[in-house]
């Protein structure tokens, strides 16, 4: 999948290693949802895991963020939530 326009490395304003969270058993979607309301029109908020966080990635969506996932070379995910 081609990266969309506005995922501009600038604008990356948070982000969020979740890999030792979630290896503490700590779900970082609140973590994620308090951070990313800080973010104005066009910033964006980074967040790297294991997997595709597919229930985040709605979640987020259904507050007014668009996104954009990928897995990286080291297998980790690397997601980006852009406020709109």
């Amino acid at each position: 999948m081609e990266k969309p326009t506005w995922l501009n490395e600038a604008s990356i304003k948070i982000t969020l290693d979740a890999r030792p969270l979630l290896a503490q058993g700590i779900h970082p979607l609140e973590k994620v949802m308090a951070e990313s309301g800080t973010l104005k029109t066009g910033e964006i908020y980074q967040i790297i895991t294991p997997f595709p966080p597919a229930p985040m990635i709605e979640k987020m969506e259904a507050l007014g963020f668009v996104s954009f996932s990928e897995q990286q070379p080291d297998n980790f995910f690397h997601t980006f939530f852009c406020r709109q």
